[in-house]
């Protein structure tokens, strides 16, 4: 494994996609969800490495990259994520979860 690889060497991306309901809660209620939403999900923060990202495809409307040192903290977190404060604003719709590869050319062979 490469060095950039030493600490989160698995890498999940959650397609969401965002009701109309959220968005009608305005700035102060999206304010409330969120911060309910950050409480809950920062017993992760040590161990996941979160961007947000947003895309273009109209099929989603944000896409959450999580990075983490095992599967197991992926899938706690994505669950996590199903049953908290934005959950029922927000689906995610599809994971698609890979490991880190060794930089080309040095890959260890057995």
């Amino acid at each position: 494994m490469h060095e950039l690889a030493d600490k989160n060497k698995y890498v999940a991306f959650l397609f969401m996609k965002i009701s109309p309901e959220y968005f009608a809660l305005g700035r102060e209620g999206i304010h409330e969800v969120s911060a309910g939403h950050a409480r809950e999900m920062g017993k992760y923060a040590k161990q996941l490495t979160h961007v947000v990202c947003s895309g273009v495809d109209a099929r989603y409307d944000q896409v959450t990259m999580v990075e983490a040192d095992s599967l197991e903290e992926i899938h706690a977190a994505a669950t996590d994520f199903r049953m908290g404060a934005k959950a029922r604003y927000i689906e995610i719709v599809d994971i698609v979860v890979g490991m880190k590869a060794p930089p080309r050319g040095l890959a260890k062979r057995a």
